[in-house]
């Protein structure tokens, strides 16, 4: 064999090993995906999520786009979705919901933030049972508002503020935000005052993810570690040995029985348990 078909041949092995043995993006060592992406999220009262949820901390290979969880000084959790950032009230993996609170209400009795409540259509949807709620600002006073009672509102620079039920426009008002909450009727809508309002804000609202769990299932069951591969843009799972990344892992890949998940405690408010020192 002469040295240009050596080189050629070479090559071809090379390449052909590179498309058998994927690595994902971001280290040399095949096996640090693995251990890594063991780690399960906890902070405050959510506590051992795993994917696709990740820390902010944590390496982006770990988790799926738009699923970063924040670990705040007071041990709550929020994510950003649509550039607004909510609190994490609950996750249910299971029924694959989390019930979520805007922040800019957390300290008012209507939204502080002059924009409507959005999901990414492609990541999450509403939850069954709900009721969209619309903050008018600066209304005029006019015979449109005859009858109904304004809302005070904590923090805010806006008065004559009135709440209708269903998402509807500004109007001659000068603003308008729609929140969704747990479902009520209009006519629930129509008696609450500011107290009450507040409370039924405080309670958030379900949305559920819309991501299929069958391909994380499957690694899971068969003791691998869910993982994103950036590189093809899609859920994968991590193997502690050969192939190290695939739809599932063998258990040839297994020289010995895989560690558990980790979960580790917040040794303080606002430390987040991803990474131990």
């Amino acid at each position: 064999m002469n040295s240009q078909s050596f080189y050629f041949f070479s090559l071809l092995s090379l390449f052909s090993s590179l498309i058998l043995i994927h690595v994902p993006q971001g280290s040399s060592n095949p096996d640090e995906f693995y251990q890594t992406c063991g780690k399960t999220y906890s902070c405050g009262n959510i506590t051992g999520l795993s994917y696709p949820f990740r820390s902010v901390n944590d390496p982006p290979f770990c988790g799926y786009p738009g699923f970063e969880l924040n670990c705040n000084q007071d041990s709550s959790t929020t994510m950003v979705l649509n550039n607004i950032n909510y609190r994490i009230l609950n996750v249910h993996p299971t029924t694959q919901t989390i019930r979520i609170l805007r922040e800019d209400i957390m300290e008012s009795t209507c939204p502080v933030d002059l924009v409507n409540t959005t999901l990414d259509y492609s990541l999450f949807d509403y939850a069954a049972g709900y009721t969209n709620l619309t903050f008018l600002y600066n209304c005029p006073v006019s015979s449109d508002f005859a009858g109904m009672d304004g809302i005070a509102c904590t923090n805010s620079k806006y008065h004559n503020i009135f709440v209708l039920p269903g998402a509807v426009g500004p109007g001659k008002c000068n603003a308008s935000v729609t929140v969704p909450v747990l479902q009520m009727s209009a006519a629930t809508v129509g008696s609450l005052n500011s107290s009450g309002l507040g409370q039924v804000l405080q309670e958030g609202f379900d949305i559920r993810w819309k991501l299929d769990s069958k391909v994380c299932s499957d690694c899971t069951g068969k003791k691998g570690r869910c993982g994103y591969d950036e590189y093809l843009k899609q859920t994968t799972c991590f193997c502690p040995g050969p192939p190290y990344e695939s739809t599932s892992c063998s258990v040839d890949a297994f020289g010995y029985l895989p560690p558990l998940p980790i979960s580790i405690p917040s040794p303080s408010p606002g430390k987040c348990s991803c990474f131990p020192n």
